[in-house]
């Protein structure tokens, strides 16, 4: 009887070390696809700043 009980405990314990090791796989996979989302956002406001540069630099130029 104890040592179903004791074999249960362990039972229950490595499920849920399986559980935190799962959850924190999916946690990281996660953040890794937030920061490359990110990092695409970050990209797109540089390539909007350099077409707003050449843009407003076309226009000085036409204004001279």
């Amino acid at each position: 009887m104890f040592t179903e009980v004791a074999l249960l405990a362990i039972i229950v314990q490595l499920g849920i070390i399986v559980g935190i090791i799962v959850y924190a796989v999916k946690l990281l996979n996660r953040i890794t696809d937030i920061a490359g989302s990110q990092k695409s956002i970050a990209n797109s406001q540089i390539q909007l700043i350099s077409l707003l540069i050449k843009k407003q630099e076309n226009q000085e130029s036409s204004d001279s």
